[in-house]
């Protein structure tokens, strides 16, 4: 019995983070279509998002922990309030955040040996990710909450089946099909995600997530 249940909440989990990681890797794909010079600037610019990202990273895991406990305890507002609390201040920290990697954005690309061209790329894609950093900080945050009360399957479809259903092909279609530079083909897939913020809201709202696991 305990197997089964650990292979129905675990299985969605496991195929999620492998759609997830094809999705990036499909992502990029679509990106190289502009060029080496715009695969060497998104390399650059995923390095420093890399460490920036660590702020919200973090507070979605405090999601998973605090508010899983809560749930677990079967303090269920007490949770929702905690968890909205956690959210919030998830974005606001991101904002403040993304200001310092806005900051950083001209500077950060000098420190690598390559062609001026992708540093300017690069430049371009830092700016980009820091303007969508608080809107990811959101959707990691309502992601984890989510997970805390073991919505796996519904994890599945908001992220990884999101991502092959609507970032990809809004990829895919527009490094195929038109003649946007790379930086903005990057722009309007995070800005495809803000249809995922609605989602997630909406979920988090509803309070789909609050459900003690302990005692299913």
């Amino acid at each position: 019995m305990l197997v089964k249940h650990y292979f129905i909440k675990g299985a969605p989990l496991l195929l999620n983070e492998t759609l997830w990681s094809a999705g990036v890797a499909m992502l990029t794909q679509c990106y190289s279509i502009r060029g080496l010079s715009v695969i060497a600037g998104l390399n650059i610019a995923n390095t420093i998002n890399n460490v920036f990202n660590v702020v919200f990273i973090a507070l979605g895991d405090a999601v998973a922990i605090i508010v899983g406990q809560l749930l677990g305890a079967g303090k269920m507002e007490k949770a929702r309030d905690t968890d909205n609390k956690i959210i919030a201040f998830s974005v606001f920290s991101c904002i403040i955040v993304a200001v310092l990697m806005l900051a950083a954005a001209p500077i950060f690309p000098k420190l690598y040996n390559t062609t001026e061209q992708a540093r300017e790329i690069a430049v371009s894609f830092i700016m980009i990710q820091a303007v969508f950093m608080p809107q990811n900080a959101f959707m990691h945050a309502t992601y984890f909450t989510l997970r805390s009360g073991g919505k796996t399957i519904v994890t599945f479809l908001f992220d990884s089946v999101f991502m092959w259903c609507v970032s990809v092909p809004v990829a895919f279609v527009l490094s195929r099909y038109t003649g946007l530079y790379a930086f903005w083909i990057l722009a309007l897939v995070q800005a495809a995600d803000f249809i995922k913020c609605i989602i997630g809201f909406v979920l988090v709202k509803k309070g789909v997530w609050l459900q003690n696991i302990t005692h299913t």
